[in-house]
């Protein structure tokens, strides 16, 4: 028997005033107050980087499977949505694990427009000489 339990969060006061709606779900285990909060601190710290209008996130015990917990995120932002997905052991590690990718990609991303920016003033100098 499969036992989900869905718990769904709003949390005001977000970027620009607009609230970040969260959407946990989880599969084969009790829902925890601790990884729960975990979940909210995480969002929370990420949503100074990027606008989140709404975060899926999955916890998941496989019991026959190794490592047996796994986290999948969905955020849902203006841009781009971010996706992450991550297994380990325990819960937690495999919470942090997701965030760590997730700040990955953002860092990324961040690089990748300073690229872009560069390369336009470049381009922009280059053009006038």
């Amino acid at each position: 028997i499969r036992v989900i339990f869905r718990i769904m969060q709003n949390i005001f006061g977000a970027q620009n005033g607009r609230a970040m709606k969260i959407l946990l779900k989880h599969i084969h285990h009790a829902p925890s107050s601790s990884l729960i909060e975990l979940v909210r601190t995480e969002l929370e710290a990420i949503k100074g980087l990027l606008q989140i209008d709404e975060a899926r996130v999955l916890l998941e015990h496989r019991q026959q499977e190794s490592p047996p917990f796994r986290v999948k995120f969905h955020l849902v932002t203006p841009g781009p949505d971010i996706k992450a997905e991550a297994g380990d052991h325990t819960l937690r590690a495999a919470l942090l694990k997701a965030f760590n990718h997730i700040r990955g990609r953002l860092v990324h991303r961040e690089q990748k427009r300073h690229r872009a920016r560069l390369e336009a003033s470049g381009n922009v100098r280059s053009r006038n000489h």
